[in-house]
């Protein structure tokens, strides 16, 4: 029997976007004012989010440095500029100096953040949105796509239509052998690690027939089933860009910044693996975990010891959520009467989930 290996390490800045869809966080969450929020920081727009729904505090964790690095810059960003500049910076909106707004918000930043970010010119010259290894793995996936299915084709699942109109044409229009084949292109487990996350994040096997077979199936749920019409991820797949200004994760949108902005000090970055996070907090503190797919970077045991931690930490009713990307982690069998899944809401969440890469959604309720 192979000894299992401890956490992932990452370094590199993985994702500059966050790919857990917000408005699934959202209603397995339930965040109101006065909770504690403890979430997986990742590209930092969901977090950025949370804060419309006026939380006491936000701990956004992460392991990567390079991950709160991100969270950081959105965070000087937001303080330094104003609303145009704003998602001029990101990206959003064409800019002739991004280097120039960034001399602007580069005095907000650690002396940690400051040094990665003066080495990262082409995001910074390009803005920050779609640039982490991933989202170059999500545009060239585009590119192929594009380039198999034909731009007609792809402008044609991108139009609004009615949820009759988007099965017909996914059934007689888009599903393709060719589409089929993408997937046994780009979504194997040698070009995942190559092209859009770390080799190591791939050493574990969940017993799927094929990693192609997989991602085509959440594929069709998303392109097939879930509304094109503001569906923001699906623009991202298909053309490595948002459709307009409108469409866009809730922290670049105008009508929510002056609030981001006056709670930003609410949230607390932290670089560290979570469950040593958690065995550091005291009792009864956390009232949401999202914690994405982190399970999934770590052990058995490691993954027992960070449900434990959020058994320990959390508040009577503290809700949760995270996910499975292609390894199956559950609640452990010896805190499942603690930590309990609500069936009908993670079928809902998982139905209506936007973004089709995670194989598991669900949400779950503190009973203690």
């Amino acid at each position: 029997m192979k000894k299992e290996k401890d956490q992932v390490p990452l370094y590199k800045l993985v994702f500059t976007h966050n790919w857990e869809d917000p408005e699934s966080d959202h209603a397995a969450l339930k965040i109101t004012d006065k909770d504690a929020v403890a979430a997986i920081t990742s590209g930092g727009c969901n977090v950025l989010g949370f804060l419309l729904f006026n939380p006491e505090v936000i701990y956004s964790i992460d392991i990567n440095p390079a991950q709160s690095y991100m969270l950081e810059l959105k965070i000087a960003a937001i303080k330094k500029l104003e609303f145009e500049d704003f998602i001029s910076f990101a990206g959003l909106k064409k800019h002739d100096d991004r280097m120039n707004l960034y001399n602007r918000v580069k005095s907000s930043l650690s002396h940690q953040a400051l040094v990665f970010w003066n080495s990262q010119n082409k995001i910074l010259t390009e803005g920050f949105i779609m640039h982490g290894k991933y989202e170059r793995f999500i545009k060239l996936a585009g590119k192929f796509i594009t380039l198999l299915q034909g731009k007609k084709r792809v402008l044609g699942l991108l139009r609004e239509k009615s949820k009759e109109e988007q099965e017909i044409y996914f059934d007689k229009v888009w599903n393709t052998r060719r589409f089929y084949y993408l997937f046994k292109i780009l979504f194997n487990k040698r070009i995942l690690a190559k092209r859009g996350l770390e080799a190591d994040y791939f050493r574990f096997d969940d017993g799927s027939r094929s990693f192609a077979e997989s991602f085509y199936n959440r594929s069709k749920k998303a392109f097939r089933n879930i509304p094109v019409k503001g569906n923001y991820f699906l623009f991202l797949y298909l053309m490595g860009k948002y459709k307009n200004e409108d469409e866009v994760p809730l922290y670049l949108k105008r009508e929510n910044f002056d609030i981001i902005r006056s709670r930003i000090d609410r949230i607390k970055l932290i670089t560290a693996d979570a469950q040593g996070w958690l065995d550091s907090m005291p009792d009864k503190s956390i009232d949401c975990f999202a914690l994405s797919n982190i399970c999934e970077l770590m052990s058995d045991k490691d993954t027992n010891r960070l449900f434990t931690g959020v058994e320990r930490t959390a508040r009577r009713g503290a809700r949760v959520i995270f996910r499975n990307l292609m390894i199956p982690r559950d609640i452990p069998d010896t805190l499942k009467e603690q930590i309990v899944k609500d069936e009908k809401l993670s079928r809902f969440i998982y139905d209506n989930d936007r973004s089709f890469v995670y194989g598991k959604v669900a949400a779950y309720a503190i009973a203690k």
